[in-house]
């Protein structure tokens, strides 16, 4: 009995078993349906909205989103560390704030604000620099960050004579890290552009215990890292946890405007960012896209030769040029003016003044002024100027050639303008000066305009010396009124930059976008 009832109830058992089993199998295959069909549902979502199929991917980045971007200016290499002039701005621009970070940093009027420091400040002597850093950072490989890699950079630029390093650093009398989060930079003196020093190139933090070969690779803490860098195009990879919302970016460079505008009408493009406004006009009847414009720190020059052997080594020849050009002339109907000069200090820069009133054009009193020489001793200006300002250096040679001053024009490349500034060329060169640094050269007679002004010089060396800021901004404005009233060179605008970009993209920057070009927040719609 035991044995058959045990049999039935297996029986019983297992035939029960038997039902539920099916049943499951069915729910199994009906949930797997279910399942594949919601992955599917999702994967098509993700697509549409270009987010990432693999959640946190890329610290926030979608993996399904690129954009890609066009401009001037390919760099020859990667390593932002030993480049200099052209080569040093076209690095500064794409890789700082996205690749590389920098002590202190710039916002969109070019003020100084916090970067991997969040706080810093400056002794009343001004000769004592306390920055405190941020916590919790970290490298793109996931080393450790902090004032131990800090002052170590400092000293590799110092040590290393980077370019630039002796005269941003010549002040420096010791860099130290009390603890962690801490540096502390003495000087020998006060260095009221120090803050500014930390904001570009030599601010950046490196990782003391990375070994890379800079020219191809990085090893930053930005958002992104450069994962490939050939044949003119550079490609951003988002990295994790760096807060980008892009998960890549393909950098596509090119030789000039025009080839980079011809370029476009083939599409690909999601941004284009032209060296000249005027330039964005090509596709201003492109309803894809939309144009933005903002400011910059870079004006737009017309150096003087005034070596002894050139008829601007005289100051009233220097003062009738200025006086018979007419820049407002020159600006008009240029999409790249942001505002006609008087001066070396753009309206971006601590101590900029109006100078427009100083030497403004008066064709008659700059002709007169102009007879005192005889035309022989004059004899043909020669201007030299970039050839993406071929149109705008001859206008000006225009203005002249109208008031009985021949002037002609050649136009150069970059590398052919420098050489020309070295070998002393020419007596006009159109140019763009950058920033504080570019306000800077009519204070030495190293720099190509060779201008020699012993008041300028000693007022613009107070001004450097300066312990604060507001002493810093006045004694630039009185050096710039006496470099101007002096017709050291002549300065015609300060510039505006054009962004063109599509509709659906959103977060990119206007301002500063020809020297900083933050990517971190750009993001498709």
């Amino acid at each position: 009995m035991a044995n058959h009832g045990n049999g039935t109830r297996a029986s019983h058992t297992s035939h029960g078993n038997g039902n539920t089993l099916g049943e499951l199998a069915r729910w199994g295959v009906f949930l797997g349906v279910a399942i594949a069909l919601s992955a599917l549902v999702w994967i098509g979502w993700a697509l549409v909205q270009h987010r990432s199929v693999v959640p946190g991917l890329g610290g926030g980045a979608s993996s399904g989103d690129s954009v890609t971007i066009g401009l001037t200016g390919v760099p020859d290499s990667l390593d932002i560390r030993t480049a200099s002039g052209t080569q040093s701005d076209r690095l500064s621009r794409v890789l700082i704030g996205n690749v590389y970070e920098t002590l202190l940093d710039v916002d969109d009027k070019n003020q100084i604000t916090g970067g991997l420091a969040s706080k810093w400040e400056t002794s009343a002597d001004g000769k004592t620099l306390t920055l405190t850093m941020r916590s919790g950072l970290t490298f793109a490989n996931g080393d450790t960050l902090d004032s131990t890699d800090a002052v170590w950079s400092i000293q590799q630029a110092v040590e290393g004579k980077w370019p630039d390093a002796d005269a941003k650093f010549k002040r420096l009398a010791s860099v130290t890290n009390p603890n962690p989060t801490t540096v502390v930079i003495t000087l020998s003196e006060p260095d009221p552009t120090l803050t500014r020093t930390l904001t570009g190139r030599l601010g950046i933090v490196y990782d003391a215990d990375a070994n890379v070969n800079y020219a191809k690779q990085t090893a930053g803490s930005g958002p992104f890292t450069v994962s490939s860098f050939k044949d003119g195009v550079m490609t951003l990879k988002a990295r994790s946890g760096g807060g980008a919302k892009i998960g890549t970016i393909t950098l596509k460079y090119f030789a000039d405007d025009d080839t980079l505008m011809k370029q476009a009408d083939f599409g690909g493009f999601d941004m284009i960012l032209p060296d000249s406004a005027v330039s964005a006009d090509t596709l201003k009847d492109d309803s894809s896209f939309t144009t933005a414009t903002g400011a910059s720190t870079r004006k737009v020059s017309l150096l003087y030769n005034n070596d002894a052997d050139s008829i601007l080594s005289d100051v009233q020849a220097r003062q009738a040029m200025r006086l018979m050009l007419d820049k407002s002339a020159l600006a008009n109907g240029r999409a790249d003016v942001a505002q006609v000069l008087g001066g070396p200090i753009g309206p971006l820069e601590p101590g900029y003044e109006d100078l427009t009133s100083v030497l403004a054009y008066d064709s008659a009193k700059g002709q007169s002024m102009m007879s005192y020489f005889y035309s022989s001793y004059v004899g043909t200006v020669k201007l030299v100027a970039p050839t993406r300002y071929q149109a705008l250096a001859q206008a000006i040679a225009d203005q002249y050639n109208a008031q009985n001053v021949k002037v002609t024009v050649e136009t150069l490349d970059d590398d052919q303008l420098d050489q020309r500034a070295q070998s002393r060329d020419f007596q006009l060169m159109l140019t763009e000066l950058d920033g504080e640094d570019g306000s800077a050269i009519f204070s030495t007679p190293d720099s190509t305009p060779h201008y020699t002004n012993a008041d300028a010089q000693s007022q613009y060396a107070a001004a450097a010396t300066a312990a604060n800021a507001t002493d810093y901004a006045n004694g630039l404005k009185t050096y710039a009124r006496t470099v101007s009233e002096d017709a050291a060179s002549d300065w015609l605008y300060a510039k505006r930059n054009a962004v063109v970009a599509r509709k659906t993209l959103s977060g990119y920057p206007t301002q500063l976008t020809d020297t900083r070009l933050p990517l971190k927040n750009l993001a498709k719609q």
